[in-house]
C-alpha cells in the first residue's frame, strides 16, 4: 500500500470513527443537558419561567427527570441498548410508569448520538393499557356524608372538631368549585377583597360577593405553585341554599406546616393530609380528584356550558371532553339525565318554544333574563 493510500484510508475509516465517537454523549452529559434545558424552560400551563428555587419546579424535576436518572447505575458510559432496556423493563409494559419511563429514555437516546437506540425504541409500544382504579362519588353520597360529619362536630373535642371542620370545608370547596385541594390554599380573596385593572372581587366572607367568585392565585401560602396559575372561578352549583348548607362563607382553611425540607413532601403535603382526613372521616372516596369530576357533572346538571366549566376547572375544553366525561359517576349521571328538563332553556330554544305556543313575547325581556 502506498503511503498516500494509507493516509486516505486512515482519514476515511479511522478519523470518521473518531468523529462518531466524539459525537457520543455519556449519561452524565445527557443528564446535565436535560437539567439545564428543564430549568431554562417555562411552565407548560402558565408560561412562567422555571426557577431552581421554586418548590414545585424542584418537585416536578425530581419526579419526571431525576427519578429516572437514579435508575442508571453507571453514568460515565455511553448509553447502549442493554442499559436502556434494563431500566425500561423494570416496569411492567402497559403501565403508566412504563410509558413515562419510555418517553424519558427516548429523550436520552435522542441526545446520545446513537441513532440505533431510537430505531430500537420505535419498535416498542409504550401505550398505557393498565390503569389503576379511579374512584367516583355521587352528589347524594357526598352530601349525606358531609351533613353527617358536620353534625358530629359538636360532640368532638375542640381541637379535633376544628381540624375536621377545616377539611370538611375544603371538601365542600372542591366539590362546589372543582378545585384541586392545594388550589384552595392559594385563594387570594378568602377574607380580603382582590383588585386588579379597576375590578374588585369581594372576599368570600363578604355578603356583597353574591356570586361567590373566587380568585385562585399562582402560589399557595406554603410556597408551592398551582398547576394552572391564576384564574377566577365560580361555583358549579347555582343553588345558593346548597352553598349555605355547606357553609362556604364560613372560611376555615387548615394551616399546613410542612415537617420536611424535601420539595416533594412540601408540595404534596396539603393534599396528602386532606386525603388522610377523608379516610379518617369515612368519606365515600379518598381520591380528591373524584370531587373535581363530581363538580364537573354538577356544572353540567346546572346548565353551565362546557367551555365555562373548563375555564372554572382551569383546563381546555378538549381535556374536559376527553378526561372528565370518561369518569362520570353513574348515580350523578342518572340524576343529570332525569332532571335536565328543570334547567333553564337556552335563549334560542326559549324563543322557539314560545313561538310554537303562539305567544308574542317581548324579546327585550328575554334578553334581560338571559343577560344578553
Amino acid at each position: 500500500m502506498l503511503a498516500s493510500d494509507f493516509w486516505d484510508w486512515y482519514d476515511k475509516e479511522i478519523l470518521e470513527i473518531s468523529e462518531i465517537e466524539n459525537d457520543l454523549k455519556t449519561y452524565e452529559q445527557i443528564f446535565q443537558e436535560i437539567e439545564e434545558n428543564y430549568f431554562n424552560g417555562f411552565h407548560k400551563n402558565t408560561g412562567r419561567k422555571r426557577d431552581r428555587n421554586n418548590l414545585s419546579d424542584q418537585n416536578s424535576f425530581k419526579r419526571t427527570k431525576e427519578y429516572y436518572f437514579k435508575k442508571i447505575s453507571k453514568r460515565d458510559v455511553y448509553p447502549d441498548w442493554n442499559g436502556i432496556q434494563k431500566v425500561l423493563f423494570s416496569w411492567e409494559q402497559g403501565t403508566k410508569s412504563f410509558r413515562d419511563a419510555y418517553y424519558f429514555l427516548k429523550d436520552v437516546a435522542s441526545r446520545s448520538g446513537n441513532a440505533s437506540l431510537i430505531k430500537t425504541l420505535d419498535e416498542i409500544n409504550p401505550k398505557q393499557t393498565i390503569f389503576s382504579e379511579k374512584q367516583s362519588c355521587s352528589w347524594d353520597d357526598f352530601h349525606s356524608w358531609h351533613q353527617l360529619r358536620s353534625r358530629e362536630l359538636s360532640s368532638l373535642p375542640t381541637d379535633v372538631a376544628e381540624r375536621r371542620r377545616g377539611w370538611l370545608w375544603v371538601s365542600a370547596m372542591c366539590v362546589m368549585y372543582g378545585l384541586r385541594p392545594s388550589e384552595i390554599a392559594a385563594v387570594e380573596n378568602l377574607e380580603v377583597p382582590w383588585a386588579k385593572d379597576d375590578a374588585t372581587i369581594p372576599a368570600i366572607t363578604d355578603v356583597n360577593n353574591k356570586d361567590m367568585l373566587l380568585v385562585v392565585g399562582e402560589f399557595t401560602y406554603f410556597g408551592a405553585s398551582t398547576k394552572t396559575g391564576q384564574r377566577i372561578s365560580r361555583p358549579m352549583v347555582t343553588d345558593k341554599g346548597i352553598w349555605d348548607e355547606l357553609h362556604l362563607k364560613d372560611v376555615c382553611l387548615p394551616i399546613y406546616e410542612p415537617n420536611s425540607n424535601k420539595p416533594e413532601v412540601i408540595v404534596r403535603g396539603f393534599s396528602d393530609r386532606f386525603s388522610q382526613s377523608l379516610k379518617r372521616m369515612d368519606c365515600p372516596v379518598s381520591q380528591a380528584y373524584a370531587f373535581r369530576h363530581l363538580a364537573n357533572q354538577l356544572g353540567e346538571k346546572y346548565g353551565i356550558p362546557q367551555e365555562i366549566r373548563a375555564r372554572i376547572l382551569g383546563h381546555s375544553v378538549a381535556v374536559n371532553d376527553r378526561v372528565y366525561k370518561s369518569r362520570k359517576n353513574l348515580k350523578t349521571e342518572i340524576d343529570l339525565l332525569m332532571n335536565h328538563s328543570k334547567q333553564p332553556l337556552s335563549y334560542e330554544l326559549a324563543l322557539e318554544r314560545l313561538e310554537a305556543q303562539g305567544l308574542d313575547f317581548d324579546r327585550d325581556i328575554l334578553k334581560i333574563i338571559y343577560q344578553l
